[in-house]
């Protein structure tokens, strides 16, 4: 897996437009990025939370 802590992009845009545009675009795929990282998230709490009821149902191993 590759993490990146610090991403910094520019672009050079004309107008509003373009702004608009660019920043339209970039909360689309912020946000899905976002709600992957999220899902990622709970499924990661939900395994813990699965392994720790193992442990005690059945003693650690």
């Amino acid at each position: 897996m590759i993490t990146i802590h610090n991403l910094e992009v520019r672009f050079d845009v004309e107008g509003d437009d373009d702004r608009q545009a660019f920043a339209k675009l970039f909360n689309e795929f912020i946000n899905k990025w976002s709600n992957l990282a999220e899902s990622q998230r709970q499924r990661e709490i939900e395994a813990a939370r699965e392994r720790s009821l193992s442990e005690q149902t059945y003693g650690a191993h």
